[in-house]
């Protein structure tokens, strides 16, 4: 393989002291070609932001040298030389105070670097950064590109405070407000903006609204990870000598075969799909399995993003079937600003954890006087082993409590036994002392909740589950292949325990526990189902007519729906409702010591 000098070249790195690539100059030429000139692009952490920024840095600054051999080098274009202001918003940023003193700090050492004729004294980020922008144009007597990384840091590492984290999405919004700014706009010829997730763009409102999110775009599908093509190219020729080692290291590969080992590096680390018919591999797993020459979860180990870890634990049960329900695109692509509002399928999707399954047209509006509308959704599935294993094992930790793979092991087998030899006494007291190691708040009270809990158990045990399955007449809860080709057809029903009448005094009493110790979420789930129950038809239609003028999230929907309730129900309603959900959610300990 030709080696190719160091530098910006997306996906870059040495193994065996070969340089190898991934030629994604084609898909960079795209972008700077484009009409638009402003965009933004969420991929999962690790997999070529960074790099491709260094890309668009020494492609604006002319460095032909370094692209040498590649597309973009036999293209028409010319390698103009543009100023380039680069900054990543990595930064420290546990409280606001600090957070914006860490970013004026940066963006001085951009300036100092740039040795500028003319001091800038402004105080604030937005300030100092359009003063920046526009002494940086003056300088070079041209327009400038702006590339900034990691965009999303300072409120994604700060979900489990939404305090700081809604304060620091504040300073981002001024901050790339100003590059909206006319007077800021005709400095700039390119701007690309790249992250995690969404929601922290979503959350700044109008600030960044002018990027173009490429995000989805089928036409950069391939632009960060590696495709088909590329891992056949850069890897072909060492998956012999990955075999021998593998061979040499372990019996159970002694029967591989070379096509054999492809297949098992695709179904370890391929998979990822953002909406077009491109798939890619994980860039840094495969690189780690190349360089060690064994299968490991790679991606996996190196850090579970904060926003991530602090969501799973704040709602675990809605993390546990991640992939049962599909998504407009829409909601996939506003996600809501609010740690308490985040749906789990969007939030997974932009952080690498689950992928495309299927694209398709559901019906949105079904009026019998009109053509039905249709809108474009998505279904999710977790892409690979890597993923799968580790996030089952996750979600399982944290709702069940930790359990060592000795008990494991034999907690698994109990139960196989006990289903293969229809002991359903035995299976109820299995399942019975799973249910109860939760924490209160993630205490089963409705169907949904034990259908979570068996789904996130068997995937957990690695059996074969099917969800929803259809059939000729009606739909299987679930199905669970067991070992053996054994498979078990599993029907939940769900039957609350007698609730005796309470006064209105003691609903009132119980209502005001909901504010202090259940998730806002559930209130307002709550509370929302009630206003669609009991408001008038003209109330109702005036709050769906507003949702479909706006094309609110669900989470904004339930609001509107929630305000009404406030505005046009009685207290006794409210606190009827309210009183409810506490006796459902809460043991009788916690309701008795409050």
């Amino acid at each position: 393989m030709k080696k190719l000098p160091l530098g910006a070249l997306s996906f870059a790195r040495i193994i065996d002291r070969n340089l190898l690539y991934a030629d994604k100059t084609r898909d960079i030429y795209e972008l700077v070609k484009s009409e638009t000139r402003s965009f933004f692009l969420s991929r999962p952490r690790r997999f070529g932001k960074t790099l491709l920024l260094s890309a668009l840095e020494e492609l604006f600054t002319g460095h032909r040298e370094r692209f040498q051999g590649l597309w973009i080098d036999g293209s028409d274009y010319d390698f103009p030389r543009v100023p380039v202001l680069k900054l990543s918003l990595s930064l420290e940023s546990g409280s606001p105070e600090i957070f914006q003193a860490k970013l004026i700090n940066r963006l001085k050492g951009i300036a100092k670097d740039a040795k500028l004729g003319q001091e800038i004294k402004e105080d604030t980020p937005a300030a100092y950064f359009e003063a920046l922008i526009k002494a940086l144009s003056e300088e070079a007597n041209s327009e400038i590109a702006v590339l900034i990384d990691e965009y999303d840091a300072p409120v994604t590492r700060n979900l489990d405070n939404q305090e700081i984290a809604t304060a620091n999405a504040k300073i981002l919004h001024d901050f790339f407000a100003t590059l909206k700014e006319d007077k800021v706009a005709s400095c700039v010829n390119f701007t690309l903006v790249t992250g995690i997730t969404r929601h922290a763009l979503t959350s700044m409102d109008s600030g960044p609204n002018h990027l173009k999110d490429i995000s989805l775009n089928p036409k950069f599908a391939g632009l960060c990870g590696f495709t088909l093509e590329e891992f056949d190219y850069l890897f072909a020729d060492r998956l012999e000598t990955t075999l021998a080692s593998l061979k040499n290291s372990s019996q159970k590969y002694s029967s591989l075969t070379v096509e054999g080992l492809r297949k098992q590096i695709f179904r370890w680390y391929d998979g990822y799909n953002w909406g077009g018919q491109t798939r890619v591999l994980n860039p840094f797993s495969i690189l780690n399995f190349f360089d060690d020459q064994k299968f490991g979860a790679y991606w996996v180990r190196s850090g579970r993003p904060a926003h991530l870890t602090a969501l799973i634990k704040k709602k675990p049960l809605a993390f546990a079937t991640p992939t049962l329900k599909t998504y407009l695109v829409d909601d996939v692509l506003k996600s809501a600003p609010e740690l308490d509002e985040l749906e789990a399928g969007p939030i997974l999707f932009h952080s690498g954890y689950l992928t495309v399954d299927k694209i398709m047209e559901v019906v949105v509006d079904d009026d019998d006087d009109q053509e039905p509308s249709y809108e474009e959704a998505y279904s999710f599935r977790l892409p690979n082993l890597e993923v799968k294993n580790s996030y089952y094992r996750n979600c399982f930790n944290l709702i069940f409590g930790p359990v060592s793979k000795e008990d494991l092991n034999a907690e698994k087998e109990k139960l196989i036994q006990a289903f293969l030899s229809r002991d359903a006494q035995e299976v109820r007291a299995i399942l019975r002392a799973y249910f109860t190691r939760g924490t209160y708040f993630q205490k089963p009270n409705r169907e949904n909740d034990f259908h979570a809990y068996l789904q996130l158990l068997f995937q957990f045990y690695k059996f074969k589950v099917q969800s929803e399955l259809p059939g000729s007449k009606g739909r299987l809860d679930l199905s669970v292949e067991l070992p053996g080709q054994v498979v078990l057809v599993i029907e939940l029903k769900y039957r609350p325990n007698p609730k005796k009448t309470l006064t209105p005094k003691e609903n009132e009493s119980l209502a005001s526990l909901a504010y202090g110790l259940l998730p806002k979420d559930e209130i307002f789930e709550s509370l929302a189902n009630l206003a669609s129950k009991k408001l008038k038809a003209k109330q109702k239609n005036k709050i769906l007519f507003e949702i479909d003028q706006e094309g609110l999230t669900i989470a904004k929907q339930n609001r509107l729906f929630v305000q009404a309730a406030q505005e046009w129900l009685s207290e006794a309603d409210i606190n009827k409702t309210l009183a409810s959900l506490v006796l459902e959610k809460l043991p009788p300990e916690i309701i008795k010591k409050e």
